[in-house]
């Protein structure tokens, strides 16, 4: 019994090492002094950005398709959410 879960917890602290490194290798990948981009560099660094929430989500609709959508939207104006973005740089 105690040799089984020795084993068990052998093989998660193995997990949890693996997973380390491949965090690691992700944000070695990222360029240091650059903003993120839009597409992550390798399959990894896309994984690790997802799992630290750093992912770029879908850009927001341009000033013409928003207003066409605003017009045809039937929510009362108290509804609504506004999106607020932040200035890069």
């Amino acid at each position: 019994m105690l040799t089984a879960l020795i084993l068990i917890a052998l093989a998660v602290i193995g997990v949890v090492l693996v997973l380390l490194g491949v965090v690691a290798v992700g944000i070695r990948q990222e360029p240091r002094w650059t903003e993120l981009s839009d597409v992550a560099p390798s399959p990894i660094a896309a994984m690790v950005r997802r799992l630290c929430g750093l992912h770029i989500g879908r850009a927001t609709p341009s000033g013409v398709d928003a207003d066409q959508q605003e017009e045809s939207s039937t929510d009362a104006p108290s509804a609504r959410t506004k999106a607020t973005t932040y200035p890069r740089g």
